[in-house]
């Protein structure tokens, strides 16, 4: 359908920072770009609107939403906890061969801006998974996707090292394989405490260019 089309396209637009936060969306100019009508845009952009990726100004049109702290604050949090309850529930849950296949995650050679993120999402959706509860990894899964923005902009302003995010996964996969479960929560957690921390400083830095 149109309207999924476009909804997909600017959606993930948003969520690589090819739309800025304070991006403006113009119904008009969507519409001539994808050769649609106004209605599947509309479509498209209320859907957004409800998913607190854009914003409505009046009289105006649509903007994709800023990144305040609060907001990546409440993210984060549900992000956190229900990443806590997958690791602990794979911790029992997981067949030793799903643990073995998080080895892949060990290494990682490449490009930090780019590659590196899908690498790191992709570990932590794995993660997620090893709970054996489809529910609870897909919301979890959902939320990594979500935050995925909030990661592009703490990398682009405060360059973290890629070997110090492989170290702290290596230490997560060993606790879940040797199913530690207190060890791994607290890891995760403060791997995960690590990246709230860095949007912060991230978002503090873009202020003071602004």
């Amino acid at each position: 359908m149109q309207g999924q089309r476009i909804y997909d396209f600017l959606r993930r637009g948003i969520l690589t920072c090819d739309l800025p936060p304070g991006r403006e969306l113009r119904e008009q100019e969507l519409a001539q770009q994808f050769d649609v009508s106004k209605s599947p845009v509309r479509e498209a952009l209320q859907h957004l609107v409800s998913e607190g990726l854009v914003i409505v100004i009046p009289r105006q049109g649509y903007r994709v939403s800023p990144v305040s702290l609060r907001d990546a604050n409440e993210i984060f949090a549900f992000r956190q906890a229900l990443e806590l309850a997958c690791i602990a529930e794979a911790v029992k849950n997981a067949p030793d061969e799903e643990l073995k296949a998080l080895d892949r995650f060990r290494e990682f050679d490449g490009d930090y801006e780019n590659e590196f993120i899908s690498y790191n999402q992709e570990f932590h959706c794995v993660l997620a998974r090893c709970s054996n509860n489809g529910r609870m990894a897909r919301t979890t899964c959902e939320l990594i996707e979500e935050t995925e923005r909030l990661v592009r902009m703490s990398v682009a302003a405060v360059r973290p090292k890629a070997h110090k995010f492989v170290e702290e996964h290596n230490d997560i996969i060993s606790a879940l394989q040797a199913r530690d479960s207190r060890r791994s929560v607290s890891l995760l957690k403060a791997h995960v405490s690590a990246a709230v921390k860095r949007f912060s400083t991230a978002l503090e830095w873009t202020a003071m260019q602004a």
